[in-house]
């Protein structure tokens, strides 16, 4: 897994979420919420879209690690 998704933090303060308000409208745990912002996890393909429609980001800002890489 790579390093730490800033911009997915980043978005979720934005929005002026907490870990455990994301994780609540998510239906997943804030535990999960900072793995997946420290990049320890993978969204799945489901939750990964919903995160961005939650934010209003694109997939592709939100994690770019795994999302540019699937495209290469």
């Amino acid at each position: 897994m790579s390093g730490k998704r800033q911009s997915l933090q980043n978005a979720r303060k934005e929005m002026g979420l907490t870990r455990t308000q994301l994780a609540e409208k998510l239906g997943v745990s804030a535990e999960h919420v900072k793995s997946l912002e420290y990049g320890r996890v993978n969204p799945s393909p489901q939750l990964l879209f919903k995160i961005s429609a939650e934010l209003s980001k694109p997939p592709e800002e939100l994690f770019p690690d795994i999302v540019l890489a699937a495209q290469k």
